[in-house]
């Protein structure tokens, strides 16, 4: 009996998701990491969360979304001075790597200047992956 019991619970909770990825931007002590999180397996929603950091200086886990849908894009770009702009769909942020503190919602115009694109997170074979912009990529070698 004990062992239907850990294979249902095994089973309940294979379904969830909880994964994150990172954009570093001087390593993993000044990066902007995306986490997403399925709480319960019939959830259809995931929950979003942008962790800012900036060691030894600060580090901060602001919420993004409630109930995104799993496939989330987070697009990410750089408007200098630690300053970095942050969509996914039809909201807009600005985050300041340089106190952690402050995640501004603004307002998503999609012809507006964000700054210079670094990269997205976004869902690839059902994991959540950064992959950097075109003009962020380094040069093939050759």
């Amino acid at each position: 009996m004990r062992k239907i019991l850990i294979v249902s619970l095994c089973l309940l909770l294979s379904g969830c998701v909880k994964d994150f990825a990172i954009f570093m931007i001087d390593g993993q002590d000044h990066s902007l990491t995306v986490r997403r999180q399925q709480n319960y397996f019939w959830q259809d929603t995931v929950e979003v969360q942008l962790m800012v950091t900036n060691l030894p200086d600060c580090q901060r886990l602001h919420t993004l979304s409630l109930d995104a849908p799993a496939d989330i894009t987070v697009e990410l770009y750089s408007a200098g001075g630690g300053i970095f702009n942050i969509r996914m769909d039809d909201q807009l942020w600005q985050a300041d790597t340089n106190a952690c503190n402050n995640l501004t919602e603004m307002e998503n115009d999609p012809k507006a200047d964000l700054g210079q694109a670094v990269g997205k997170i976004e869902v690839l074979d059902d994991k959540l992956e950064f992959t950097p912009a075109a003009a962020a990529r380094p040069a093939p070698a050759q």
